[in-house]
């Protein structure tokens, strides 16, 4: 399970750019996500694009069936709020 944050692109900060992106993820059953898609823009593109690249080097405990573990899809919400 390593979820290192979203790197806040440098643009976005400069421009003042905030907002959440609802991802929607398909996590294999070693944990890897198999497919990461946008369910709801943040409405910035950059943003977007940092959180599916973010996402998509995340590791899950993945979804057990009787024990086992199988694939299953999730949402996740990523947030890029500026401090101060």
């Amino acid at each position: 399970l390593a979820n290192p944050k979203p790197r806040y692109p440098r643009l976005a900060r400069r421009r003042g750019l905030e907002g959440e992106v609802l991802l929607e993820v398909k996590v294999g059953s070693a944990g890897l996500p198999l497919r990461v898609r946008v369910v709801r823009s943040s409405g910035h593109p950059v943003l977007d694009r940092a959180a599916l690249e973010a996402v998509s080097r995340w590791r899950f405990a993945p979804a057990r069936r009787g024990g086992i573990p199988v694939t299953a899809t999730t949402r996740i919400p990523v947030r890029f709020r500026l401090e101060g």
